[in-house]
């Protein structure tokens, strides 16, 4: 009889012991990966903000040389326009952004103005409205550019100064629309703490609001992509082969309509690689977001936000290093803002001093055409 007693308590006591074991050890791996996930949440708003200064800085100086290429077209382009909206809203995105993570949940949050800061700022729908805003307008460049090319006649004759000016304030409104209004009936402050797009009226909801963003803003975006940049591109390979068939015409008309078709194939290749950026760098959110919509979300999930975020974030700042490597207008400013740099900087006493300005004025001569004033 004790000895059957004994082996029930050894038993019982082993198999408390292995549930406090694994208790233990759960709640230190627990513990453990949530503490991962807090360090990577600290140092991701850092990252973001300086995503945010590099791309508000670069940006700004990609609008300069935009609006200063395009200032000196004699006729200005609608496609000029709405390249010059790209580098525009991108700026704006970039210093939303920046501002959006450096208040981060810093701030204690109290009454009408809490509330408002946690809908507008702190759930970032301020810089999503500046970035579905972007990718509207990219949309518009793509179609713009399909018409202009591939129904060159049509456009030119129905497509008015005035359309691109509702385009691109259409690009604000929608943008604008879509995202503020679900913040404000979805964010609430609790403890002086935001919590956005929190208070939905049911899961059925919040999926449709994610799976309309979702095709509006990223799989619309990539079908118009694909069919359009492929029709511009077989027509304009079409063009090049019938106009090497006629090489035998004028050479001064043949070098015109080659130059011509060179500036637009340019502009095209940028906005193609603009377009392949941002469906690269979005994809990642887009996946993620499906995968959480379907299953319950663990800690690694929640770790991997942070990575597609950071893509997201970090398209905004690629765009104008992308105009500035492949756009020839804009890589043509920046090197005139260069060369005056340097021009202002010491020169050497004596020839050398001549010497340097005649190369420049050279340079100048040879990039321009027209020689210039010394």
């Amino acid at each position: 009889m004790f000895t059957e007693n004994s082996t029930e308590n050894q038993t019982l006591a082993d198999t408390t012991k292995a549930i406090l074991d694994y208790t233990t050890k759960a709640a230190a791996f627990f513990d453990s990966a949530w503490l991962i996930a807090i360090t990577i949440e600290f140092y991701f708003q850092y990252v973001v903000i300086a995503i945010g200064v590099i791309g508000a800085a670069a940006n700004s100086l990609v609008l300069y040389a935009l609006i200063s290429y395009y200032a000196r077209e004699v006729k200005k382009r609608a496609i000029n326009l709405l390249i010059i909206h790209q580098s525009i809203t991108d700026l704006v995105s970039s210093v939303l952004l920046t501002i959006t993570f450096s208040i981060g949940h810093r701030l204690y949050l109290t009454g009408t103005l809490g509330y408002l800061i946690c809908s507008i700022f702190v759930g970032e729908s301020a810089a999503y409205c500046a970035t579905n805003a972007s990718v509207i307008n990219l949309m518009a460049v793509t179609i713009e550019r399909y018409l202009k090319v591939v129904h060159p006649f049509w456009t030119k004759k129905n497509v008015k100064r005035w359309m691109i000016h509702a385009t691109m304030a259409f690009a604000w409104i929608a943008a604008i629309l879509f995202t503020l209004p679900p913040s404000f009936v979805t964010s609430v402050v609790m403890d002086g703490t935001c919590l956005s797009y929190y208070a939905w009226e049911s899961p059925e909801a919040r999926m449709i609001f994610g799976a309309y963003g979702t095709f509006s803003f990223f799989v619309l975006p990539v079908i118009l992509f694909i069919y359009c940049y492929g029709h511009i591109v077989v027509v304009i390979r079409r063009q090049m082969r019938v106009m090497a068939g006629h090489s035998e015409g004028s050479s001064q008309m043949n070098a015109n309509q080659i130059q011509s078709k060179r500036v637009k194939w340019n502009i095209i290749k940028t906005m193609i690689i603009v377009s392949v950026t941002f469906i690269i760098c979005w994809i990642p959110n887009t996946i993620y977001f499906m995968i959480v919509d379907n299953t319950t979300q663990t800690t690694n999930l929640f770790i991997g936000y942070y990575f597609t975020i950071f893509l997201g974030h970090l398209n905004i700042c690629m765009n104008p290093f992308i105009y500035a490597i492949k756009h020839e207008g804009v890589k043509e400013k920046l090197a005139d803002m260069m060369i005056c740099r340097k021009c202002k900087g010491p020169t050497a006493v004596g020839d050398n001093s001549g010497s340097s300005n005649t190369n420049v004025g050279r340079t100048q001569q040879k990039r321009t055409g027209v020689t210039p004033v010394v």
